[in-house]
């Protein structure tokens, strides 16, 4: 069998959300898997993916169309046509995303993953939901199997369009050597190296969109403040109505966000949906401690490794029990390691693998 997987999404320079996704399962699959892998990559990645993967998959393809363009529905069909046609074996296609274009030839089956389904229960006006849901409802019917990353966005898909057998639930994973405790020899080295941030400080890292609730963040940070009033807000958003307490992050890689979650006095994230919340799990693994709020999958995923604020409150209200709860907590090595060890690209890859190989 060969296995489509559609890569282009995969950006390395803002490698989160389904990048990294992607980036990772195609990383982390089984050497007997990835010599039958065909990545499909655009212009802006083909580059980056043959010199990641280039040696180590059977073929990379570069098609026109960008990553969730309406010509993929056109282009994609008939690249697999191509594929089928030239080989014996058995084609699959898998995408990382909901998004799967129309393949007429029935012996192509097909694999998509479902995040969330943030557009039906969080944006979106109601022609747009209508119109979003009609075509999830396609995409999974069309599915042999629907991948999606927590119980939370599996009931979230079961509510919407009933309790099918395909939904499989198989966590994201945490790359442990690069999120971890830094010895101290390690920070100062690192202090040195970004000796544009504060001594103290709380950190906020994700985006401007409603969701992620930036307001809520910096308006606990200065409640907070009131207790540390020596800690500055380091964030990479910001907005009209920061001030100049808010330390700004233009570019953030790896090295450095696992220093941040190492150095931070705690990791603030009142997200309002989430369908899985790395970066709350990839601060836990440095040993930050976490201020999350009580929506969607965070409880499942974080499990006893946050503190758990009310977002539908005020800030006022939460900074009294956060700063109690922030002094008594103290974050223990061995229960963490144990506790973030569930979370394995390896085992992701592998369980993805499994279902459309077999």
């Amino acid at each position: 069998m060969l296995c489509v997987v559609d890569c282009r999404c995969i950006n390395l320079e803002k490698n989160h959300g389904i990048s990294r996704y992607t980036y990772e399962v195609i990383r982390n699959a089984p050497k007997n898997i990835k010599q039958h892998l065909i990545l499909l990559a655009d212009s802006k990645n083909f580059d980056i993916l043959a010199k990641a993967f280039n040696q180590e998959v059977g073929e990379i393809v570069k098609i026109k169309s960008s990553f969730l363009s309406p010509f993929e529905n056109i282009e994609i069909p008939n690249i697999l046509e191509k594929i089928q046609k030239r080989t014996k074996e058995k084609i699959a296609y898998f995408s990382p995303s909901f998004s799967s274009p129309p393949i007429i030839d029935k012996r192509i089956k097909k694999y998509i993953t479902i995040h969330d389904l943030m557009h039906l229960d969080f944006y979106s006006s109601l022609k747009n939901k209508v119109y979003y849901s009609t075509l999830v409802k396609y995409y999974i019917n069309t599915a042999v199997y629907v991948f999606t990353v927590s119980n939370y966005s599996k009931e979230k898909i079961i509510k919407y369009y009933g309790n099918l057998e395909k939904i499989k639930v198989i966590y994201p994973g945490i790359d442990v050597n690069t999120f971890r405790k830094l010895r101290e020899e390690e920070i100062e080295r690192l202090k040195d190296m970004y000796s544009y941030l504060p001594e103290k400080f709380f950190l906020f890292i994700g985006n401007n969109k409603r969701h992620k609730n930036f307001p809520y963040a910096y308006e606990l940070y200065k409640c907070l403040k009131r207790f540390y009033p020596a800690h500055k807000f380091v964030s990479n958003v910001w907005d009209d109505k920061s001030d100049q307490e808010i330390v700004r992050l233009e570019k953030i890689d790896d090295n450095l966000l696992c220093f941040l979650y190492n150095r931070c006095e705690a990791f603030l994230y009142p997200s309002l949906y989430e369908g899985f919340g790395l970066p709350p799990l990839e601060a836990i693994a440095c040993g930050a401690k976490v201020i999350a709020s009580k929506c969607a999958s965070l409880p499942e995923v974080l499990g006893e490794h946050a503190i758990y604020i009310d977002v539908f409150k005020s800030a006022e209200e939460n900074a009294f029990e956060v700063v109690e709860k922030l002094t008594k907590l103290k974050p223990e090595f061995e229960v963490i390691s144990q506790y973030i060890s569930k979370y394995n690209w390896q085992d992701l890859s592998r369980k993805i693998f499994d279902f459309i190989f077999s």
